[in-house]
């Protein structure tokens, strides 16, 4: 223990001291407020004991000892900041011993890593708060000291009341406007609130009055502490008034100490608020401010205002605090960690201590000398503790966020597998309850386009086939339109569409932008979509595979998941698909020949009916106008020539971008042939081209097929192949047919070179046909060089190990391609 020193006490003078460095603060600095080290300049402060805690925070002002030789022995803070701290022979507050002794007999020391609910808060072996500079806020080994001396103050008995009500009261009145004496002064709207739905805490009224007396007392009666008075309540005695008031809520929670220690504040706080608003209109007031010194405090307002200002911003940090600490006995047993446990016993410690500081702050608001201003060490004092609160509450919210996170992936994580139960394994009698596990907490939907569209319940697709469009905002709008163009009255007696947006993040711009996209949609629509689960996107991403693009769900009328995207069978077969199975779309290609008729089903009208009619038609692509130009014009030469009736219609490109469409627009202004009618439907030709790639693949997978050999006997996939790989070139190709004759197909120079060629090839034309004569030119043709490239479409995970080259039969090497085309 240090060498106690004899300090004299000295009279408190209102004169400001010669030097101001010998007023010497006990209020923890920074570095940059650092005294000097001369110990000859400076006035010893008399030091804590480890019962006390903590170093005090107040202002004490001594002479200096005369004949006294330092003894080397310091705590850990001393230590840091070099500085000799030695206790005073004579104690002002000598029953704080007392108070320790009684403390230490009734109260049970708790361990420090005790798990208990309402013991388990203790202190931890790392400090998580520092200043700016990286100094500690406070003494490491002395505030163990004092969270431990808080700990024995600590036995609750499960006594539980509503906190959160009481709390909110306490913050009305520590909001409550600071009145004003002028009449004329203009005053803030008045707003009541009715507490009604609020417990009643009649039970908790004495207690709350004898804390509130105890602190009343101490700061009325703290008597002087080495010559000088502090504001209020004195600084050597607030550690021991802490641990006092500790003891009297010893039986209740954190969260519950604190709230009721704030309430006895805001019943100080709010007498003098009631005496100051009611001076100027009720006698009784006059009389009891008159006895209370209020009189002389009205005359000065500014005073007033700037003490009580900076007050209630100490109280705001304290209810802040208390708040975060309240959520936190709002956890789940098992997530209470020691993140928290090591903490809050010194958050409540502080909380108390400021409870203190506010409250000789409102008791001296009636003793202030005539122009005195608060001190820059009490403004200092408040800023310090003020600090302190929040440094304290900013790392108790960062982990309580970290605890709510692991909360909500843990319950995100319980749903994700009762959705997948759900949709796998559990056996329904109707496809709404599997809906509503899906859907919750949203319960309604929209139906009907325009003025028409109105909310209904989730209960009307009952015993129905139900669609389930999956998609974001951003890439919705191809499928919407031909979507709308597809949905007849004979889909609607098939089955039923309801689109489900699926956003990771929700702005105000997404709801907007679904307010405008639904507003037209014929089918069913679900209601307010950005309240979806995060485990029911997480499902619909991982178990159903939607991605980017939108995917269809095609659920029977019991609930069962038909297919996990439908959009292929749709997009070839249309209703005809339709109960969207895998042994459904195995018939389905059973029953289909590959045609001309078939390529172009349900994307250009015109084209049908020119076959109908008996005429060639020639498909062709590509981005070279001239050699558009060139290829159209041979085509009339060569059509002219064998006497054949034939429609040209161009078809663009995979992924179709604005750039293509002056190249339509010339071909329309320069009438070279017909074209179909807008980008969608473009998107449209090539999208079933691709959805037959998918199909075909998702087959050879049913089968257990790995390889290409498998590929080799599919005519039709290798003709799917050919055209997805002209699509996806910017040169020109083409592919001529009649009806459900033969297909001819070539890429666009050796095509043009054949049609060139046409004397060479048109006496085969009688003996064996137009199409098989120019079909067997091109295979004597082909060069023995060439460069093809294949690009997959986007789907659900469908990537074969082997493609096979449609020109030479080889297998093509694999490439990973990213691209971004933005035009």
């Amino acid at each position: 223990m240090a060498k106690r020193f004899q300090l004299n006490p000295k009279p408190f003078s209102t004169d400001p001291p010669a030097d101001p460095l010998k007023r010497v603060s006990l209020i923890p600095r920074s570095a940059e407020q650092k005294l000097t080290d001369n110990l000859g300049e400076r006035r010893p402060v008399p030091a804590k004991t480890h019962e006390d805690g903590e170093q005090s925070d107040g202002h004490h002002v001594a002479p200096p000892p005369k004949t006294v030789e330092p003894t080397k022995v310091m705590d850990h803070e001393t230590e840091k900041k070099g500085s000799i701290t030695p206790k005073t022979a004579h104690h002002p507050h000598s029953s704080e011993d007392i108070v320790d002794a009684n403390s230490r007999h009734s109260l049970v020391r708790r361990s420090l890593g005790d798990n208990s609910l309402g013991g388990r808060f203790g202190p931890g072996k790392k400090q998580a708060f520092h200043r700016r500079n990286g100094r500690p806020m406070f003494s490491l080994s002395d505030d163990r000291v004092m969270a431990d001396r808080v700990l024995k103050t600590h036995s609750p008995d499960m006594i539980f009341f509503d906190v959160k009500s009481l709390l909110s009261v306490v913050d009305d009145i520590f909001k409550s406007h600071v009145p004003s004496i002028d009449s004329s002064a203009p005053k803030p709207s008045l707003v009541f609130k009715d507490y009604a739905d609020h417990v009643s805490f009649e039970t908790f009224a004495d207690l709350i009055d004898q804390i509130s007396c105890e602190i009343e007392c101490k700061c009325l009666h703290g008597g002087e502490s080495h010559g000088m008075k502090t504001t209020g309540l004195h600084l050597d005695s607030r550690n021991t008034t802490t641990f006092s008031v500790l003891g009297m809520v010893s039986k209740y929670r954190w969260d519950a100490k604190l709230v009721l220690i704030l309430a006895a504040l805001a019943v100080k706080y709010g007498v003098f608020l009631l005496l100051a608003e009611t001076y100027a209109t009720n006698q009784l007031t006059k009389s009891l401010a008159l006895i209370k010194q209020l009189p002389s405090i009205f005359s000065r307002q500014n005073a007033l205002h700037q003490r009580l200002d900076k007050t209630r911003v100490l109280m705001q940090d304290m209810v802040d605090l208390t708040t975060t600490i309240i959520q936190i006995h709002q956890l789940p047993p098992h997530h209470i960690t020691p993140a928290f446990t090591d903490h809050v016993p010194t958050a409540v410690y502080w909380i108390v201590r400021c409870v203190l500081i506010c409250a000789s702050h409102i008791s001296g608001a009636s003793g202030f000398k005539q122009d005195q201003i608060m001190s820059f060490m009490e403004v200092s004092e408040i800023h310090e503790n003020s600090e302190r609160l929040r440094k304290i509450n900013a790392y108790l919210l960062e982990q309580l966020k970290k605890s709510h996170l692991t909360i909500e992936d843990g319950i995100m994580e319980e749903e994700y597998q009762e959705l997948i139960q759900t949709f796998t394994t559990i056996i329904h009698i109707d496809v709404v309850p599997p809906l509503i596990r899906l859907l919750r907490p949203i319960d309604f939907l929209y139906h009907g386009d325009g003025a028409s569209k109105r909310r209904v319940g989730i209960n009307v697709l009952t015993q129905k086939h139900v669609l389930l469009l999956v998609s974001d905002l951003e890439n919705i709008e191809k499928e919407l339109y031909i979507l709308e163009s597809l949905y007849t009255e004979a889909w609607q007696q098939s089955f039923e569409i309801l689109w489900v947006p699926v956003q990771d993040f929700w702005t105000e711009a997404d709801d907007a932008k679904f307010e405008s996209l639904h507003s037209n949609m014929k089918w069913y629509v679900l209601g307010e979509p950005r309240r979806l689960r995060r485990s029911a996107v997480r499902f619909m991403r991982q178990w159903w595979g939607f991605k980017n693009r939108p995917i269809l769900i095609a659920l029977d009328p019991k609930g069962q998941v038909m297919s996990t995207n439908a959009f292929p069978m749709v997009w070839i077969w249309q209703p005809f698909a339709h109960p969207f199975t895998t042994s459904r779309e195995r018939d389905l290609w059973g029953e289909q020949e590959w045609n001309l008729e078939f390529l172009i089903d349900g994307t250009d009208p015109h084209s049908l009916n020119q076959l109908v009619e008996g005429k060639y038609i020639c498909l062709y692509g590509g981005e070279d106008m001239q050699w558009i130009r060139n290829f159209t014009s041979l085509w009339r030469r060569v059509a002219k020539a064998a006497n054949i009736q034939l429609e040209m219609v161009y078809v663009g490109k995979r992924n179709p971008k604005k750039g293509i469409e002056p190249i339509i627009n010339t071909i329309r202004e320069d009438n070279l042939s017909h074209t179909l009618p807008d980008l969608f439907q473009i998107w449209f030709f090539w999208t079933r081209i691709d959805s037959m790639w998918e199909s075909k693949q998702r087959m050879l997978k049913a089968h257990g097929t790995k390889g290409f050999k498998e590929e080799e006997k599919d005519l039709v996939l290798q003709e799917i192949v050919a055209l997805l790989g002209f699509g996806g070139e910017g040169d020109g190709w083409g592919l001529v047919s009649k009806t459900s004759d033969l297909m001819v197909r070539a890429k666009g120079n050796l095509f043009s070179n054949a049609l060139a060629e046409y004397n060479e090839w048109e006496v085969n034309i009688p003996a064996h046909g137009f199409l098989k004569a120019l079909n067997d030119h091109l295979l004597m043709r082909i060069p023995p060089h060439h460069c093809t490239r294949f690009m997959l479409p986007e789907t659900a995970g469908i990537i074969p190990n082997e493609v096979e080259c449609t020109e030479c039969r080889r297998t093509m090497e694999k490439y990973f391609l990213y691209q971004c085309c933005l035009e």
